[in-house]
């Protein structure tokens, strides 16, 4: 009985030491890693931020580039294969660009974003467009669909129901 006692005391000391290094283990291993995914958290959302930024500053600019027919701009911020889906027609880039230079020159359009979704190296926008004329005003909602060529946001396809 005596021997039987002794085994176990040797187990149990056995198995409590070992737990002991594994969590002194895991703590200092721990700590390691937290600090890796708090700085790679903080480079992520200072990205996002960023990214997220660009975006906004360009759909500041967007209104009042159509309003002036700004071909450069539109050429710089919609990809070479971009594709504008307006009520069952596609168009080309440009294609688009040569309908916004037929259309009147007192029309002023803003964007307003209601929703930015960022999907790392994509996005996805909402917004509302809206053209007033001296006679009238027009409002309707678009969805873009950007992509980051180097670091560059570009628009890839618009869907626009008018």
């Amino acid at each position: 009985m005596h021997k039987l006692f002794l085994h176990l005391l040797i187990a149990c000391t056995t198995f409590f030491f070992s737990l002991f290094l594994t969590k002194v283990s895991n703590i200092l291993r721990s700590v390691d890693s937290s600090i890796e995914v708090v700085e790679g958290r903080s480079q992520c959302d200072q990205r996002y931020l960023r990214d997220k930024q660009q975006l906004l500053e360009i759909y500041r600019e967007y209104g009042p580039a159509q309003t002036r027919h700004d071909r450069a701009f539109f050429e710089r911020v919609e990809t070479e294969d971009f594709v504008l889906f307006l009520e069952g027609e596609t168009l080309s880039r440009e294609e688009d660009i040569q309908l916004m230079e037929k259309l009147p020159a007192d029309i002023v359009y803003k964007a307003d974003v209601e929703n930015l979704q960022m999907l790392g190296d994509a996005a996805v926008v909402t917004g509302r467009m809206t053209a007033s004329h001296p006679t009238y005003n027009y409002s309707w909602p678009w969805i873009d669909v950007w992509v980051r060529r180097g670091d560059q946001w570009q628009i890839q396809s618009t869907t626009s129901v008018h």
